[in-house]
């Protein structure tokens, strides 16, 4: 073995050990930081693997249970919620959107969030305006769910 390639061994090892730690820890709030893991993707946008956010913006982390009787959003999630108390995403105002591509809503996991577009597919069941963008498909108006075939989650460039 090159004296090269036992390192690059093992910092591949250790690179995907953590990945792997992280993902067994979510979903969960580290101070100010929320940790969730998508082990797939089914309807973006998000990306697998471990996610970390930053609460910023008088946000604060909190681990909010999914509903177990709907397929999208079953998984519990650690969100940046501006409140704490129960909303309903039926009744609810529509979300609002930042310059800086964040959206404050009440999200399908029943909180009022803040949350990048790139990741608005696994808390909104309707990406919001701001996230929306003109491409192929209806121009992501379902997030993801729709006419489209799932491809673009509210955003022309799938969140990237």
């Amino acid at each position: 073995m090159s004296r090269l390639a036992l390192p690059t061994l093992l910092l591949a090892l250790l690179t995907s050990a953590c990945s792997g730690d992280l993902c067994s820890q979510a979903p969960r709030c580290d101070g100010s930081e929320a940790l969730n893991c998508e082990p797939e993707c089914t309807v973006g946008p998000c990306s697998s693997g471990p996610l970390l956010q930053e609460c910023t913006s008088g946000t604060t982390c909190t681990v909010v249970p999914g509903d177990l009787t709907d397929a999208r959003f079953y998984r519990s999630r650690a969100v940046c919620a501006v409140s704490l108390d129960a909303c309903d995403p039926a009744t609810a105002a529509a979300s609002t959107c930042g310059e800086d591509r964040f959206v404050t809503g009440c999200g399908a996991h029943r909180r009022v969030i803040r949350v990048s577009c790139s990741q608005s597919g696994l808390y909104f069941a309707q990406a919001p305006a701001c996230c929306q963008g003109a491409g192929p498909g209806d121009g992501g108006t379902d997030a993801g769910t729709g006419g489209d075939g799932g491809t673009d989650a509210g955003t022309a460039d799938a969140g990237i």
